[in-house]
């Protein structure tokens, strides 16, 4: 079988629906046991801080994660519990910065059955241009397709 990893031009439904050789899987399995080192540890690359889910059926918290190329997500991660194959959708705030409401959307996301991120613009790209820093977002997109539980197509909203 072919190793499909070199897709470069190709757009992003064939992308989606692109199969895997064995060789892009295994890779991709041998980079999600490095990525704790980078990200911190638990599962996935994820870590977690103190903040604890409120809704029962959810695993929701703020962390870190390592996407393709050493960039590192700080924001808001729910997902439903036990679930995969989920849509991702990324959950972006407004100019007033990361707040209640971008958590709360992500919830009612990952309530109805998506893999929901509420990035920390600003932690995330360092930056004060509102409109850069979701334009960095859009361009880092893409590299949340290969979550572990994600099924390949990622969606950006609004709070």
């Amino acid at each position: 079988m072919a190793d499909n990893d070199n897709q470069g031009d190709m757009g992003a439904e064939a992308l989606a629906s692109a199969p895997l050789g064995r060789r892009a899987v295994m890779g991709r399995m041998a980079a999600l046991s490095v990525v704790p080192a980078v990200a911190g540890s638990g599962i996935f690359g994820f870590a977690a801080s103190a903040a604890a889910a409120t809704d029962a059926g959810l695993n929701a918290r703020h962390l870190r994660y390592a996407v393709r190329g050493g960039k590192i997500i700080d924001g808001y991660f729910a997902a439903p519990q036990g679930k995969a194959n989920l849509g991702v959708v990324v959950v972006l705030h407004g100019e007033a910065g990361f707040d209640a409401k971008a958590e709360e959307t992500a919830r009612r996301y990952a309530n109805a059955g998506y893999y929901a991120i509420a990035p920390d613009l600003r932690a995330t790209f360092k930056g004060s241009n509102h409109g850069a820093m979701v334009a960095e977002m859009i361009e880092t997109a893409p590299g949340l397709k290969r979550l572990a539980r994600g099924n390949g197509k990622v969606s950006l909203v609004s709070a």
